[in-house]
């Protein structure tokens, strides 16, 4: 909990307790009395609690053989004990013994931020059936000073909001491209731009939920919070489920290598998205309002738990998936840079080439941040540990991740975004070096743009590749803006134009059975699948 210097609010912070139910043996109802002590301290004063016995054992309650040996007092009997250097401690040590039903005008004021704990104890009765315990239910209140969210969750609530309005302002931008080259879009960057406005709604949304389980006053939680929790854990299942989809296509080659994967290969793609998105919704729907459960009353014994069953059995086919998505992914980029390179695609393989980088870079900075926090958190102490990881461990788990994953796509978006040129480097190829050496010259003429042996071949020669500098009237050919479809019927447009001349630079292989591995052939080779011609 912090206190109000820390995390300033309307309130100050307090921890109430209201005992609700209190039956003797398990069996009795008790209407007023009641026996049940309660001990609240800040973690750090662990140490400072209970007493040694004979045996050097930590006895934490007094009981009849504690008073024999002096220990403690009758009056302290079945109380919790503290040790000699309680006064000592960082933060108040309340013990107290509740007798009624209610509150019993029990409140813990927070004067320093720390991980505060609430500990119970009720003495066994003695029956024919031997001793038993009683069984009680207490409410316990930890009330912050900015409202109803845990402390651990609290840093979430500005952080999103931040991170909401920096995926606003760079969706702007890229939108602006988008309507810049409208004309020039191909079906991929029509996917991104649409995933980019998911992406900036999802998280204001998850920004909108904090702001909503923070000014909310009842518990438990009424429907229509459960509602909106249900909805932003689909987003964010479908976020994780696109995005892997997204992907995996771009590293099949889609859009840029090939207009067009396979019709059984895509298929194949869309199902494995599908089953991930399945289980990880409900995975994620779950464990969510799982977080937010509470005991229904006090045990003594450990009986199992049911949900983390539960979790087991649904985290079991999301590591298949996600596994099987890598490799995938992996792989076909693999073979698409294989591919490119033997083809000497420069443009196109420079764009994967960063794509690998942007991978690798995201591999290192979850692994630093790994690194970070185990050396971070439990640099010092268990208990200091244990004191210190609440604060940060709800921005590492679950923060850190939507940061790293917003700079992931955002570099993806940038390697393929919207150009003047993007459009024909999709439908066109660019010629190997050696393909110019056998015209014996230093400088070969291709319709009057010359790029010069031995250099590498750049975006911006793709401009307009059909210029004639000698023929300034000649206009080059004109490509409507079509549907969705356009790739494929500009594609098939292309091949059936005939052969270009031959001192042109730029032609339209990528549909060419003759120049390289056919995409179907890679995609057999990835999938096992036959060619559909």
């Amino acid at each position: 909990m912090y206190n109000k210097r820390d995390w300033s609010g309307k309130i100050d912070p307090y921890i109430k307790l209201d005992l609700e139910q209190f039956k003797y043996n398990g069996e009795h109802s008790a209407t007023t009395a009641a026996d049940v002590s309660v001990l609240i301290f800040e973690y750090r004063d662990l140490p400072l609690l209970g007493k040694i016995d004979n045996t050097g054992r930590i006895r934490y309650v007094c009981d009849q053989e504690m008073v024999n040996i002096g220990a403690c007092t009758e009056d302290e009997l079945n109380n919790f004990l503290t040790g000699d250097d309680s006064d000592n401690s960082k933060s108040k040590i309340l013990i107290i013994k509740l007798t009624d039903l209610g509150d019993n005008d029990v409140a813990y004021n927070i004067v320093n931020t720390g991980y505060y704990c609430v500990a119970t104890y009720s003495p066994a009765q003695a029956s024919r059936g031997g001793s038993m315990f009683n069984s009680y239910k207490i409410k316990v209140n930890f009330q912050n000073s900015f409202g109803s969210l845990a402390a651990s969750e609290i840093p979430k609530l500005p952080l999103y909001g931040l991170l909401a309005v920096v995926y606003a302002v760079f969706f702007s931008v890229y939108l602006f491209h988008v309507y810049k080259h409208r004309a020039e879009l191909l079906l991929l960057q029509k996917y991104l731009a649409a995933f980019f406005s998911f992406l900036t709604v999802e998280t204001i949304l998850i920004w909108s939920l904090y702001e909503i389980r923070n000014n909310n006053k009842k518990y438990p939680l009424p429907g229509g919070i459960k509602f909106y929790i249900t909805i932003v854990s689909l987003l964010n299942a479908f976020k994780l489920s696109f995005s892997l989809f997204l992907l995996l296509i771009i590293s099949l080659g889609y859009g840029v290598v090939y207009p067009k994967l396979n019709k059984r290969l895509m298929l194949k793609c869309k199902i494995l998205t599908g089953v991930n998105f399945v289980f990880s919704s409900m995975f994620i729907t779950f464990s969510y309002f799982r977080s937010q459960s509470q005991p229904n009353s006090a045990t003594t014994a450990y009986k199992g738990d049911s949900g983390a069953v539960w979790i087991l059995l649904l985290t079991i086919p999301i590591i298949c998936t996600l596994a099987a998505f890598y490799f995938l992914i992996l792989s076909s980029l693999s073979k698409t840079v294989k591919y490119l390179a033997d083809n000497r695609q420069i443009v196109k393989l420079n764009m994967y080439k960063r794509l690998f980088r942007v991978m690798l870079l995201s591999s290192v900075l979850l692994l630093l941040a790994l690194v970070f926090s185990t050396v971070f958190v439990f640099g010092d102490s268990v208990i200091e540990s244990i004191e210190r990881i609440w604060k940060y461990d709800k921005v590492i788990t679950d923060f850190w991740p939507s940061v790293l994953y917003f700079v992931i796509f955002l570099a993806i978006a940038f390697i393929w975004r919207p150009t003047d040129t993007s459009y024909m480097l999709a439908v066109s190829s660019q010629l190997p070096n050696e393909v110019l050496d056998e015209e014996n010259s230093p400088d070969v003429p291709n319709n009057g743009t010359t790029f010069g042996t031995g250099e590498e071949f750049e975006i911006d020669d793709l401009d307009n590749p059909f210029a004639d500098r000698n023929k300034p009237d000649v206009e080059p050919p004109s490509y409507d803006t079509l549907d969705n479809d356009s790739i494929e019927f500009d594609a098939d447009q292309e091949l059936h134009k005939g052969p270009k001349s031959d001192n042109s630079t730029v032609v339209a292989s990528n549909f060419s059975s003759n120049e390289g591995p056919s995409q179907a052939a890679v995609s057999e080779e990835l999938f096992q699948l036959e060619d559909e011609e």
